[in-house]
């Protein structure tokens, strides 16, 4: 029998075919396993929609929304999880009577939180009340009839532990106090602190020298023109030299570590240029004209990463930037300079409401409206590697 030895140049074929099949199976492995990687075993499943995040400093994580169910358990609109994603059960159950829309975490570990509740079972707390460690009502903090309107949605703590607190109010236990509001570290109002802001206040941040920087939907602060974006003194007078103007609301503001502001929100022009849903301000309140992203739809929520990149969330399905025109479903990364980042690119389904990157740059958190990400299914409430 005749036996076939192939030519030097079919065995050259060969191997080369053999390389690039090998090539291309390692590519298709590749790419399933960094798939698979984006959303990690973090899976608490939220029965409806998440609007609030907060890290501990033990990994633990503070989830508020609108849900009545998580981690398989009964928790109504505020629970506590463990770093794995299972249901904290020492974190008591708060029993609040209707959503949390801020949570915000003090130096000595108690737990602020904003919504629209009125009671925490059978104790009265009107839109604002305070917990220790354990879940339990820090009965030491009583803002008394609490806020007069629908809801608290933005919380902010001060170096010297006074709360500013924002939202939809006419009145804080009894004292006229017009969407925003300062209490002493007790709960009772600071009567030293009395704005006047003429709409809704959807988010606040402090800046290194104690001035609040407030954003949303109003026109006016002490009876002065502000759009949707402003700045306060410490003593709660308008900073004249901040003046923005944006021509839609404003529902998100991050402060940079370098004192610049990134700003989200449903504007399309900011500081008399058009700016489509993200911006960004210089420490004077200038735009930053090197920063130009462009969203196709609401920002609702940014986070700043370790590295200095920028997470973007919202409502949008694409990020522009110069000529180029990204596909991105509800989350972005932008690079320091505001370019998109092409390395992060992953479909979320619906709104992403809440975005945390942790501190050491290991995990995003995210909650929204969402049950899908990256394809894998996460209801609410998801992990980024």
């Amino acid at each position: 029998m005749k036996t076939y030895t192939p030519s030097n140049s079919t065995l050259s074929a060969w191997k080369t075919l053999a390389g690039i099949v090998a090539w291309l199976w390692l590519g298709i492995a590749t790419s399933q396993v960094h798939a698979q990687s984006v959303v990690d075993g973090f899976d608490p499943s939220a029965e409806w929609p998440v609007f609030a995040l907060a890290l501990q400093t033990d990994g633990k994580i503070l989830v508020g929304g609108n849900f009545r169910r998580i981690a398989g358990q009964q928790r109504a609109y505020l629970a506590r999880l463990n770093v794995d994603g299972s249901l904290d059960t020492g974190f008591a159950n708060t029993s609040l009577d209707a959503a949390v829309r801020a949570i915000a975490i003090q130096p000595d570990g108690k737990i602020l939180v904003g919504g629209y509740f009125r009671n925490s079972g059978a104790t009265s707390r009107n839109r604002i009340l305070r917990l220790n460690s354990n879940g339990g009502i820090d009965a030491g903090f009583d803002p008394g009839t609490g806020a007069d309107g629908p809801a608290v949605y933005a919380l902010a703590v001060q170096g010297d532990g006074k709360i500013v607190m924002a939202g939809v109010f006419k009145a804080v236990n009894g004292q006229t106090r017009s969407n925003l509001a300062r209490l002493n570290s007790n709960g009772t109002v600071d009567s030293s602190f009395a704005p006047s802001v003429d709409g809704r206040i959807l988010a606040l941040s402090l800046d290194a020298a104690g001035k609040i920087v407030i954003g949303g939907g109003f026109s006016s602060v002490h009876s002065q023109i502000r759009n949707n974006l402003a700045r306060l003194n410490s003593d709660g007078s308008l900073d004249a030299s901040f003046d923005p103007n944006a021509n839609g609301s404003v529902e998100s503001l991050l402060r940079q570590t370098d004192g610049k502001w990134v700003v989200g929100g449903t504007f399309t022009v900011l500081g008399g240029v058009a700016r489509n849903r993200i911006a960004r301000l210089n420490a004077d309140a200038s735009l930053d004209s090197t920063f130009t992203p462009s969203a196709n739809s609401n920002v609702l929520a940014l986070a700043q990463q370790a590295d200095g990149k920028i997470l973007v969330a919202g409502l949008f399905s694409r990020i522009s930037q110069a000529t180029n025109n990204y596909t991105r479903n509800r989350i972005a990364r932008l690079l320091t300079s505001g370019a998109v980042d092409t390395d992060f690119s992953l479909d979320v389904d619906n709104g992403v409401f809440a975005v945390l990157a942790y501190a050491d740059g290991s995990r995003t958190l995210i909650g929204g409206n969402f049950e899908s990400v990256a394809g894998q299914t996460r209801k609410f409430l998801a992990r980024l590697q």
